[in-house]
C-alpha cells in the first residue's frame, strides 16, 4: 500500500444547487442564483490519484 496526496477538485453538488434555487426563487435578479457555483465551500470535493488519474472518494457537503 503506497501513500499518495491526493488532487482535490470542487463539483458542483446537491447543496450548490439548492442554494441556486433558493436564491432564483427569492427573486433574485442580475444572475445572482449563480454565485453558489464560484463558491468552493458550498461545492462536493472529489479526491483523485495523481499518478492513475482514478476518483478515490467525492465528500458531499450534504
Amino acid at each position: 500500500m503506497n501513500r499518495i496526496i491526493t488532487v482535490t477538485t470542487p463539483v458542483p453538488g446537491v447543496l450548490t444547487w439548492l442554494m441556486c434555487t433558493g436564491i432564483f426563487m427569492a427573486g433574485c435578479l442580475l444572475d445572482c442564483c449563480l454565485i453558489p457555483f464560484c463558491v468552493d465551500s458550498l461545492m462536493d470535493v472529489r479526491h483523485t490519484c495523481p499518478v492513475c488519474l482514478q476518483e478515490l472518494f467525492l465528500y458531499k457537503r450534504l
